[in-house]
């Protein structure tokens, strides 16, 4: 038998592990060939999306809004200089009457017989007067007792005159022109002078008066001239629109409260019309500063450190732009004039940063749709 030399049986055995070790390596290889995947492209739905508009020309007013109510000018409480039951009550709430209108009607009998007892004894002292005169004139009496019939005269005559006066006051007529605003009594009632028949007040002179915080003092004292006042009255939502007239400040008070820290600002309205009436809730706007044909967006554009962003169409990404003391009045606020022709992100902007890749929303959701149909 033919002998194998060591080394030709090392070297068999190498060949081997060579073999085996190759298999290995181009086994390991195929597989990672075969289970690598693909790198997959980014998602279109990971690229936010976001709302964007242009700026709109306008007119924008810097201003300071205050909550007040509407109040009559003067409210004029009716009551009667005589007391009694009231016979008759021709009048409403919400009636408007002109100076003079009968409003009560209080019984006057009684006041009839003190009137007929009262010129009675007007016509009797009068009388006696007259004849005393005649003789005083004659020199047949003295002058004690001329004088003592004059005052008896006069007397009774002043008496007459206040039971024709009294009567006179059982009828409860209108001071002025006006409105009822109160008129809560009725036939049969007792009329007194601790209780108006009617509370009148002119609907056509309306005022607010405004408690207005201490730090405003000196702009509205000094700027007073340049305010401008608008008073609005908010309607029921979806019914109708809000009420709104312009007011020219009447008074402005010239201390401040040092409990509420607050001072008074009196308003007039303008044109009050039908839609303002005393006690109802109004927002006043004082305009300090006017802003015309300037670019314009809604508020929720900002982010809560007053910044936002542009849209740039040409990269599709988004721009920071630095919050500033923009001029803001209570819906809009006044873009820079560099990006007055800019889109500018109206929602979504808390969810990006500056230079980032977006997609616009109406894209975004074009791009859901024709997803939605090629799944069906």
């Amino acid at each position: 038998m033919k002998k194998i030399s060591l080394n030709a049986l090392r070297e068999s055995k190498l060949l081997r592990y060579a073999i085996f070790a190759a298999v290995a390596v181009i086994f390991v290889l195929l597989t990672i060939l075969v289970t690598r995947k693909k790198p997959v492209a980014e998602k279109p739905d990971t690229v936010p999306a976001v709302v964007i508009q242009k700026p709109e020309n306008g007119t924008l007013l810097e201003s300071v809004t205050i909550s007040g109510y509407v109040e009559a000018n003067a409210m004029i409480p009716v009551v009667p200089f005589v007391s009694g039951t009231i016979k008759e009550y021709p009048v409403r709430a919400g009636d408007f009457v002109e100076k003079d209108t009968l409003l009560a009607k209080i019984d006057d009998a009684p006041f009839r017989q003190q009137m007929l007892q009262a010129q009675a004894a007007y016509f009797a002292a009068q009388s006696t007067f007259d004849r005393i005169n005649n003789l005083y004139k004659s020199g047949a009496t003295t002058q004690q007792n001329y004088d003592s019939a004059k005052a008896q005269a006069d007397a009774s005559k002043a008496q007459y005159d206040l039971a024709k006066l009294q009567v006179d006051y059982t009828e409860v007529r209108a001071p002025v022109d006006g409105t009822i605003l109160i008129a809560d009594q009725a036939v049969g009632g007792i009329g007194n002078q601790t209780q108006p028949v009617a509370v009148l007040a002119d609907l056509t002179n309306q005022v607010v008066r405004l408690k207005v915080p201490e730090k405003y003092f000196d702009l509205f004292t000094l700027e007073r001239d340049n305010l401008k006042v608008i008073v609005t009255r908010p309607a029921e939502k979806n019914m109708y629109e809000d009420a709104v007239t312009t007011a020219t400040i009447e008074n402005i008070a010239p201390y401040v409260s040092p409990q509420s820290k607050n001072f008074i600002v009196v308003c007039h309205l303008d044109e009050p019309g039908d839609r303002f009436r005393p006690g109802m809730f109004v927002k006043v706007q004082v305009a300090y500063k006017t802003y015309e044909n300037v670019p314009l967006i809604s508020l929720k554009a900002r982010k809560m450190d007053g910044s936002f962003y542009i849209f740039d169409e040409n990269t599709s990404t988004v721009k920071y732009v630095e919050g500033q003391d923009f001029p803001v009045d209570e819906n809009n606020f006044i873009v820079p004039e560099e990006y007055r022709n800019s889109y500018i992100v109206m929602d979504g902007q808390n969810f990006v940063f500056d230079g980032q890749k977006v997609r616009v929303f109406e894209e975004a959701l074009n791009e859901a749709k024709s997803t939605d149909r090629t799944g069906e």
